[in-house]
């Protein structure tokens, strides 16, 4: 069995930015808890919890004596605000590039002008990006950007891990619904180039694992891209989870095996699922 993984997978450049943030701060002794999971990886976050690194979901959870860390996703403005108010020391670990898209947000909202974004409504991300605009409206499907009323003007920016492709037919509609259309790509690179990465490798293998927690976007839109391009498409967070009997089965039929990971799986994980297959 051959077993290639994508040119581009695992961590990106804000989980690894977020994580040496954290581990640092606490080999100086001081002790932290994060605002939310700090990412989207189940394994990683049980590492940090072995290490005395929890995260609370309310404000009413933090711990005073602890220093908060604010998660790659970010938090809303006014939660932000109020965490500064009641003079919680903070760690910010929101992704430059998350804290991007909220600056490009802020400003085009600054006179009160509308902003579209493309995205999970639900998404931490989307959550915390909406509160830097007064008047924001989230899209996620052609059918809702079809359904928008024609306007002199729109603004569109998108959830960092976006499927670019995607993007690009939401803008091509978008582009029938308004005078001037002002585009913002604020897909993350990283993003992108796993993407491409799992749309090259896809059609190459007999199958394809892409590897990465069951409520990653990230690695949700790899998935769904990878099964666009090979039937024989699999998700799974950890190596545990290919054990069954039905499922090593089906493996051992293929003669070559394709894997990806989320920006949010560790290159560890990934490179136990490879270890994994080629014991097969």
């Amino acid at each position: 069995m051959k077993i290639s993984v994508a040119e581009q997978a695992g961590f990106c450049f804000g989980v690894k930015r977020a994580l040496k943030l954290i581990n640092e701060y606490q080999r100086r002794g001081k002790k932290i808890q994060t605002f939310g999971p700090l990412i989207h990886n189940i394994p990683v976050l049980k590492e940090l919890a072995a290490k005395g690194i929890r995260h609370v979901d309310r404000t009413s959870e933090i711990d005073p004596g602890k220093t908060l860390c604010i998660r790659t996703h970010g938090v809303p403005r006014d939660t932000e605000l109020r965490l500064r108010r009641q003079g919680i020391a903070t760690l910010d670990a929101t992704c430059p590039l998350v804290k991007k898209g909220q600056k490009i947000i802020e400003r085009l909202g600054s006179d009160g002008s509308p902003v579209l974004i493309v995205g999970d409504k639900d998404h931490p991300e989307i959550v915390a990006a909406r509160s830097y605009a007064p008047k924001v409206r989230i899209i996620n499907s052609l059918a809702a950007a079809r359904a928008l009323p024609r306007s002199r003007e729109i603004s569109v920016v998108a959830q960092t891990t976006l499927d670019t492709v995607f993007f690009k037919e939401v803008v091509a509609v978008l582009m029938d619904k308004a005078d001037r259309l002002h585009v913002f790509n604020t897909i993350c690179q990283a993003t992108q180039e796993r993407q491409e990465a799992v749309r090259k490798l896809a059609p190459r293998v007999g199958a394809i694992i892409v590897v990465g927690s069951k409520v990653s976007s990230n690695t949700k839109k790899l998935f769904q891209i990878a099964r666009a391009h090979n039937r024989n498409a699999m998700r799974i967070e950890t190596c545990a989870d290919l054990r069954g009997a039905r499922t090593l089965a089906r493996l051992k039929k293929f003669s070559s095996i394709g894997l990806s990971a989320g920006a949010s799986t560790s290159p560890q994980e990934l490179d136990n699922v490879k270890k994994f297959l080629q014991k097969l």
